[in-house]
């Protein structure tokens, strides 16, 4: 087993921790990481898979599945069709100025106190609207970056959901997502019989990590909760910014 494949392996069954701890973040973890050493496609290929096993564990314990399906389907449609639209534009026209573009969307809410921007308004006033917006953004950012995880941390924290709700809600358009995605990348010719075996160790690992994460997650309170997801906002639009303008 070459080195490679070992750091590969290493970094999905980190990946597969952070999902678990977090209830999501597969993808933004493992993406950059891997493109560290393949390149860009490569990487997004690779998560897709292990990305809709891991959100896929994490659905299956929800007990409010159908009901939280209802309540949420606008911004689950909307994500798929984002997802498609975004998707199809990268694989056409790839440009890393996406990154750049998500980052500064980031920075604008993060800032939005100081800037006197609120969404909780219009998010009351115009809730099947905002559903539809959010949905359509986040899959649309989810094709062109493969990270759709900001968009829906925006529109969680903005909605004030409880943790277990997030959870469940982020990882239904995450696994939605990664499904459109692999089916456009699919129609593409991406796939052979060699990738669906290496497949089979990296969901494995990347499962295994999840279940050690998820043992953790219940010693997260709500508070902190909250805190992780605006440093973790932080730290994404920085490395976004970072490999915009390092980008070869």
């Amino acid at each position: 087993m070459d080195n490679l494949l070992l750091i590969q392996f290493g970094i999905f069954l980190l990946s597969g921790f952070v999902h678990g701890l977090l209830g999501f973040g597969f993808p933004m973890i493992a993406t950059p990481l891997l493109s560290i050493f393949i390149n860009v496609k490569e990487a997004v290929l690779l998560t897709l898979f292990p990305t809709m096993f891991s959100n896929a564990q994490i659905i299956k314990k929800s007990t409010d599945f159908g009901a939280l399906f209802s309540k949420y389907r606008i911004l689950i449609i909307f994500v798929v069709i984002g997802s498609f639209l975004g998707t199809t534009f990268l694989i056409t026209f790839n440009s890393p100025y996406y990154k750049l573009l998500l980052a500064l969307v980031i920075l604008l809410y993060l800032n939005k106190q100081k800037l006197k921007i609120s969404l909780d308004e219009m998010i009351q006033n115009n809730p099947k609207k905002m559903m539809l917006f959010f949905g359509l953004f986040s899959g649309i950012v989810s094709g062109l970056v493969n990270i759709m995880l900001p968009v829906l941390v925006i529109y969680v924290l903005e909605m004030n959901l409880k943790k277990e709700e997030s959870f469940t809600l982020m990882n239904f358009c995450f696994i939605f997502s990664k499904i459109t995605q692999i089916f456009i990348f699919g129609s593409y010719g991406n796939f052979s019989f060699d990738f669906a075996l290496f497949m089979i160790p990296v969901i494995l690992i990347s499962l295994f990590g999840l279940m050690l994460g998820e043992r953790m997650r219940k010693y997260i309170n709500e508070d902190f909760y909250k805190k992780m997801l605006i440093w973790l906002l932080w730290g994404l639009s920085l490395y976004l910014i970072f490999d915009t303008f390092t980008y070869k």
